[in-house]
């Protein structure tokens, strides 16, 4: 048997809103800092695949993010990014986030 990550693959499309995303970068980042190379796509699947199978737990995680959360507080408490590495991530760049309402 083979290691999860080179299994097949599925391609997905995500929108979320752009302080998640750019949580998702810090976390790269974070792996990055402590010597492991990683593309967002193999950070979401090491979140996903390490999430709780609890049912509690999942509806605790899932109410925080419906209705708790407020736009800004991923950043509270975030290390400052200037003191981790840069990234560079695959594929087409982005400019600027896409903005949906």
């Amino acid at each position: 048997m083979g290691l999860l990550k080179d299994s097949r693959r599925r391609t997905t499309s995500v929108q979320w809103p752009a302080e998640v995303d750019a949580h998702l970068d810090l976390l790269v980042r974070l792996a990055a800092d402590e010597g492991i190379p990683m593309s967002r796509a193999q950070m979401l699947s090491a979140l996903v695949a390490n999430a709780s199978l609890s049912g509690p737990t999942v509806a605790k995680m899932v109410r925080r993010y419906l209705g708790q959360l407020k736009v800004g507080d991923l950043a509270r408490g975030a290390p400052r990014s200037e003191d981790l590495p840069q990234v560079r991530h695959r594929g087409r760049q982005r400019t600027h986030p896409t903005q949906t309402n």
